[in-house]
């Protein structure tokens, strides 16, 4: 029988793991659902109604700062065909451990990863977000994108992110294990991710696909 993955977001209480608490997590559906990372306004806020527009995202962007990095304050996970559609993820780039769970259900051959890419073809991470320079060129180590392990490693502390603790993630070099080994059964993983953006970056807004790669038995 083949291993199974459910990927879900906490939006009540990230010192809460998935398991005697379902109803604090929200389940993704990977076909038709997204992430989306911003600093919110008083339109795209925690229970928008619809979702949001182009215009709507634009105006509540992340400002790049004339120095240094800034963290975006805020994930939403995007439940397209809901009302409400936006649901703030707990937890999110600071001390939070049990925020995003990959609920596995079966053994798997390897350990699970997550991984960043362009597109879904997993070809490319051309992305600015993902350390490319939005063309031809990759350079993984500078990806915005962060990631840490928690079910392990424990929370990761209020800074982690500003600290250097996660791993950049982007292509199939920089990537982050989300256990010390394969997964003798079913489990829950966890791990927190958070983008972190230079003074240097080109304002935009970009998609990227998160991947959990495995293999099972």
């Amino acid at each position: 029988m083949a291993t199974t993955m459910n990927f879900l977001v906490n939006h009540e209480n990230a010192a809460l793991p998935y398991f005697g608490n379902e109803a604090k997590y929200k389940l993704v559906d990977l076909t038709a659902d997204f992430l989306l990372w911003t600093t919110g306004d008083t339109v795209v806020k925690n229970h928008m109604t619809d979702n949001p527009i182009a215009g709507e995202l634009n105006a509540a962007a992340t400002l790049i700062p004339d120095t240094g990095y800034v963290t975006v304050p805020i994930c939403f996970y995007e439940d397209y065909d809901a009302n409400p559609c936006l649901h703030t993820v707990i937890g999110m780039g600071i001390d939070g451990r049990y925020v995003f769970c990959f609920n596995f259900i079966g053994a798997t051959a390897t350990i699970p990863r997550l991984e960043a890419w362009d597109t879904s073809a997993h070809l490319h991470c051309y992305n600015q977000t993902l350390g490319g320079n939005g063309s031809n060129v990759e350079t993984p180590a500078n990806s915005f994108v962060k990631a840490i392990e928690t079910l392990n490693g424990g929370t990761p502390g209020a800074g982690w992110v500003a600290a250097g603790l996660g791993t950049a993630i982007a292509g199939a070099a920089n990537y982050l294990n989300l256990d010390t080994a394969p997964l003798a059964g079913s489990k829950d993983l966890y791990c927190n991710i958070a983008i972190r953006i230079p003074y240097t970056a080109t304002p935009s807004a970009e998609l990227f696909c998160l991947t959990i790669r495995y293999t099972y038995l």
